[in-house]
C-alpha cells in the first residue's frame, strides 16, 4: 500500500471514519489472520484474536509513531494471541526446562526443506507440536524474535525458550521426514 493512501486511513481511524476502518481491516486482515493462525488452536479462535487484535488496533492507533505500520500491527496481535491463550488456558504455558538441548544446527537442511512447504503444511505440522513448543518456535523461526524477548513475553528462561525451540525443530523434521517418505519425493 502506498504511504500516502496509508496515512489517508490512517488519519479516519483515527477520526473514527467506518469507511477507512473497513479499508485498513480489508488490508491487513489476511496477513493478521496468518498471524493468529499461528498460535490459536484453532479457526475460530484466530478469528476472535483478529477481532480482538484490530479493536486494540482501533484504540491504539493514536500511539502509533512511524515507522512499518505492519511490523507495528504485527506486535499487536502477537501479543493479543499470546494473551488470548492465556486467558483460555488460564495457567502459564506448560515448558519443560531442560538447559542441555542446544539450538540445532541450522546448516541441516531444515530451513530449506521446510521452506518449500505451503503455508497449510507448516500450519498442519505445526499444530501437531505441543503449544509451548509451537508457539516458541513461531516467535523465533517466523518473527524474529530473541529468546530473550520470548522468555521474557512468556515468562520463562533463556534455556528454556532454547530447548523449546529445539524440540519444535526436532518434531517437525521428524514430521518433515515422515511426509517425504510417504510423498515419495
Amino acid at each position: 500500500m502506498k504511504p500516502e493512501i496509508l496515512q489517508k486511513i490512517l488519519k479516519g481511524c483515527i477520526d473514527e471514519d467506518a469507511r477507512q476502518q473497513r479499508a485498513l481491516y480489508e488490508a491487513f486482515a489476511k496477513p493478521m489472520l496468518g498471524i493468529c493462525l499461528r498460535y490459536a488452536a484453532d479457526r475460530m479462535e484466530a478469528e476472535d484474536v483478529l477481532q480482538l487484535g484490530f479493536i486494540k488496533v482501533f484504540k491504539s492507533l493514536s500511539t502509533y509513531q512511524g515507522g512499518s505500520f505492519e511490523g507495528w500491527m504485527k506486535r499487536i496481535f502477537i501479543r493479543e494471541s499470546i494473551n488470548q491463550y492465556h486467558h483460555r488456558r488460564r495457567r502459564p504455558l506448560d515448558f519443560v526446562e531442560d538447559n542441555s538441548a542446544a539450538i540445532l544446527n541450522h546448516s541441516d537442511g531444515f530451513i530449506e526443506a521446510i521452506s518449500n512447504l505451503s503455508t497449510q503444511e507448516i500450519l498442519k505440522m505445526l499444530a501437531r507440536i505441543s503449544e509451548g513448543s509451537r508457539i516458541v518456535f513461531t516467535l523465533f523461526a517466523i518473527e524474529g524474535y530473541a529468546h530473550a524477548e520470548i522468555g521474557e513475553m512468556l515468562g520463562i528462561s533463556v534455556g528454556t525458550s532454547k530447548s523449546q525451540y529445539s524440540r519444535a525443530r526436532q518434531l517437525l523434521k521428524q514430521q518433515l521426514k515422515n511426509q517425504l517418505y510417504e510423498t515419495g519425493r
